[in-house]
């Protein structure tokens, strides 16, 4: 009777047990928020990582998650080493069949990936959405990327060393007095004339550096603008992306522009393409930028 007794306890408790096990939910794993304010659950440490954007991947790469990467667009061309992975096609139109063949367990990606992103999700891979327009908002992202990927002190590291960089450009341009801030025209595109307004990264980038962007006070982030309000300005010195061809032709067609022949950057010809992607992507190479332009800006300081 006690042996009897004894056995249905422990089967009841088995049972019970059981029963309890089977309630439970699969491993939650982390929830951590994007910058797109999207809750986003990662289980465990990611070691198939795809990056959707170049600015992304350059973050990842800097991080030192290199082995980890599996997967990149075709406009991800720094470090060198990045085109030697697989390519998920365009940073705007990246192939859902091609990113599910290489198995991720997590996915950056951009606002720019709106379509992309539930159709990944539905298929139950992590989509981390990773974007920035301000020097904050990058380490914001390097701080998060940090976090899921497991590296938080590489990513403290980084961000301090970029921080550092900063500062001592910053430093430097601390005594110059406003009035005597080098006035900056940045040229996005030449046809239609466009610059870059308010919240450009561009625009942050000119602040940093000492120089004062005379289109700073446009909302627009790139807005199309005309020659003469370029002239009106009067730039000291002319930033364009090296796309555009070569400084000598760019300075033919910039002094054919109506009341550009008083413009004193161009009198002075103080015309300087600078690398779009150092300029233009929201990753460790910013501070490249920063250096770059203050040295352009105010050759004097930053020949020391």
């Amino acid at each position: 009777m006690k042996k009897s007794l004894l056995f249905m306890v422990l089967l009841l408790t088995l049972s019970f047990i059981f029963a309890i096990g089977c309630e439970q939910p699969e491993e939650a794993g982390d929830v951590v928020t994007d910058q797109m304010g999207r809750e986003v659950t990662i289980k465990g440490v990611p070691e198939r990582i795809i990056s959707l954007s170049p600015s992304n991947t350059e973050v990842s790469f800097g991080l030192g998650l290199d082995e980890r990467i599996i997967g990149v667009t075709e406009y991800c061309n720094y470090p060198p080493e990045a085109q030697e992975k697989g390519i998920v096609g365009g940073f705007a139109s990246p192939s859902i069949e091609k990113i599910v063949e290489l198995e991720p367990d997590l996915v950056l990606a951009s606002t720019i990936h709106d379509e992309e992103v539930p159709r990944l999700e539905e298929m139950g891979i992590a989509v981390l959405v990773v974007e920035s327009s301000r020097v904050e908002e990058l380490f914001e992202s390097m701080t998060l990327v940090a976090k899921v990927t497991g590296v938080e002190e590489a990513g403290a590291a980084l961000i301090n060393s970029m921080q550092e960089r900063i500062d001592a450009v910053q430093d430097k341009v601390a005594d110059i007095e406003p009035e005597n801030r080098v006035q900056v025209f940045y040229e996005v595109y030449s046809d239609p004339l466009m610059s870059a307004g308010k919240g450009a990264f561009i625009n942050e980038i000119i602040s940093l550096a000492g120089g004062e962007n005379i289109f700073a006070d446009v909302e627009d982030n790139y807005p199309q603008i005309s020659a003469e309000e370029v002239a009106d300005r009067q730039p000291d010195i002319i930033l364009f992306p090296d796309y555009h061809g070569t400084s000598a032709t760019v300075l033919d067609e910039m002094s054919g522009r109506p009341g550009w022949e008083s413009v004193p950057a161009v009198e002075n010809e103080n015309i300087h393409a600078i690398s779009d992607d150092i300029f233009a992507r929201p990753g460790p190479r910013i501070v490249e930028a920063i250096e770059e332009a203050a040295a352009l800006f105010y050759p004097d300081i930053f020949a020391e």
